[in-house]
């Protein structure tokens, strides 16, 4: 299944809320955080041409944009 942009931002979104809220267990950081993320989260779909995220996908890409935070 082939997601639009918009559905890929409304799962992304969903994912972001439990990462911090279910999984971590604290707080989110700042908003501008948060849109930097998705806009990482965007540029890899578009690189591959495909907006089906999965909740594995996005995990990797979270640790991928954790590393790009360091550099």
């Amino acid at each position: 299944m082939r997601l639009t942009q918009k559905q890929s931002s409304t799962s992304l979104d969903d994912w972001w809320a439990q990462l911090w809220a279910l999984r971590i267990s604290t707080v989110t950081p700042s908003s501008r955080v948060k849109l930097k993320f998705f806009e990482f989260v965007r540029d890899r779909c578009a690189e591959v041409g495909c907006w089906r995220i999965m909740d594995d996908d996005l995990g990797r890409l979270f640790s991928d944009f954790m590393d790009e935070l360091d550099d």
